[in-house]
């Protein structure tokens, strides 16, 4: 009797849970809506897309699927919905940024950060690869610099002081 009342206040509050959490979200079945949602940004901190975000009972998303399918329901262009959005919220509501002004800086710098890697590494590749002096060997003259002769004529004469 104990193990079938446990069992049937289990599956009570399983189904309970179920309810409340599917209660909570708005459901995305309207195809224009979820394309919509997947051009925004989720401002909850996750920054997934407003479709996209995984966050039970979002205090951003909910609200922002419930306007576009208020906004869709009305028969407003996407180009409309997403001028509104972008009033309401301003642009950073929108996953890309539009290649304008401030913005355009958010598409030019990985190619500018890329390019300017690839240049360091091949300004180091090319130090590290370029032609080394031979190393001399039992047969060749050396000529000697008027620096390096005096230089060694101070050692011999440093080394011979403390013998």
């Amino acid at each position: 009797m104990q193990n079938k009342l446990n069992l049937r206040s289990k599956i009570v509050l399983g189904l309970a849970l179920s309810a409340a959490l599917v209660q909570g979200t708005v459901p995305l079945t309207n195809e224009r809506v979820r394309r919509l949602g997947d051009q925004m940004q989720c401002k909850c901190g996750c920054y997934a897309s407003i479709t996209g975000c995984n966050m039970i009972n979002c205090h951003f998303s909910d609200p922002v699927r419930t306007q576009l399918l208020k906004l869709v329901d009305e028969g407003k262009s996407d180009d409309a919905i997403i001028a509104d959005m972008v009033a309401a919220y301003g642009k950073d509501i929108l996953l890309k940024p539009p290649a304008e002004g401030f913005y355009l800086l958010s598409w030019l710098m990985p190619f500018v950060w890329i390019s300017g890697g690839l240049g360091a590494i091949y300004l180091v590749l090319r130090s590290y690869l370029k032609k080394r002096p031979v190393a001399e060997g039992p047969g060749q003259i050396v000529v000697e610099s008027a620096d390096l002769a005096r230089y060694r004529d101070r050692i011999d004469k440093d080394l011979s002081d403390l013998e």
